[in-house]
């Protein structure tokens, strides 16, 4: 993201769902506060969080057949524990077994092929996934998932998963949350639905019931998303917003078109159907392959 500062200024409300404008909130050092804030409100960490570096969100694979990630936001905190922060806008058929995959990964990283490495150096690490979609059948707005034995234990605390539904968030103002990470997303969810103004949203916070820093950092996520763009961060904005509305647009399209296609197909010729519709809507490949769960064999073969 670009960093340039001279030019005039222009206000604009970001839409924090995007890529562009999720980054913007939560992967520079100008916002870290707001990152850590939101860790401490999802996690409730015995010590709260009061630092923390951010890491080459890119993970390079050690041989060339292996697949690269690109998170969103990558951090660590002084205990050397790692926080991977997702916003995924379109849903996929196998969404659980990508958030193990990612997980996988980045403990892998921690290895080190020296003599002196351990299995004891690996830390804990959290991979937190917010969804502008609903993906299971009886939904829920959180999830929180780690490995456990058939009693119930915790069988290892090194892996934690929690998924976010966001259209699961029921509450209609801020008041009516349950839980202060709700106020959160409920700040974020209603930005970028365009469904509050700026100065409603100010009016919720300060009639909250909570703690006078909460609502300083409510107010700043609310600052935050309604910011001064120079004229190149500005493009850079409405060039992902763009891109973002015209992916979303034709993904629904196809999506359409390839259910009714493939209406009295199994559920695997019902996803190659899927598939073949998007990539006559001119879709990118890897995008295709994220939301139908096929290979890129069986796509470039349709």
């Amino acid at each position: 993201m670009t960093t340039k500062t001279e030019g005039p200024l222009t206000k604009v409300t970001i839409n924090p769902f995007v890529d562009w404008g999720f980054k913007f909130l939560f992967a520079r050092e100008e916002t870290k506060d707001l990152l850590i804030g939101f860790l401490n409100l999802l996690l409730k960490p015995d010590d709260p969080l009061t630092d923390i570096v951010y890491l080459n969100p890119e993970v390079i694979p050690e041989r060339p057949d292996m697949k690269r990630c690109v998170f969103d936001v990558l951090c660590r905190d002084a205990k050397g524990e790692r926080y991977l922060i997702e916003m995924q806008k379109a849903k996929r058929t196998d969404m659980n077994n990508r958030l193990v995959y990612y997980l996988c990964r980045l403990i892998d990283q921690m290895g080190r092929h020296t003599a002196k490495w351990e299995y004891g150096m690996i830390k804990r690490v959290y991979e937190i996934c917010l969804m502008d979609f609903i993906y299971e059948e009886n939904p829920q707005l959180r999830h929180d998932i780690m490995l456990r034995n058939q009693d119930g234990t915790a069988y290892s605390e090194l892996m934690n998963i929690i998924t976010l539904q966001i259209p699961c968030l029921q509450a209609k103002s801020l008041s009516e949350c349950k839980e202060h990470y709700e106020i959160l997303l409920s700040l974020l969810n209603q930005t970028s639905k365009k469904m509050k103004t700026k100065e409603e949203l100010l009016k919720e916070i300060e009639e909250l019931n909570v703690s006078e820093s909460s609502k300083e950092m409510f107010r700043s996520i609310v600052a935050a998303m309604n910011h001064e763009l120079t004229p190149t961060l500005l493009s850079e904005y409405l060039a992902d917003m763009d891109e973002y509305e015209a992916t979303m647009g034709s993904i629904g399209t196809a999506w359409k078109d390839g259910l009714k296609e493939g209406r009295e197909a199994g559920a695997h010729e019902k996803q190659l159907e899927i598939a073949k519709s998007m990539k006559e809507h001119e879709i990118d490949i890897p995008l295709i392959m994220e939301c139908t769960g096929l290979s890129i064999e069986e796509i470039d073969a349709l």
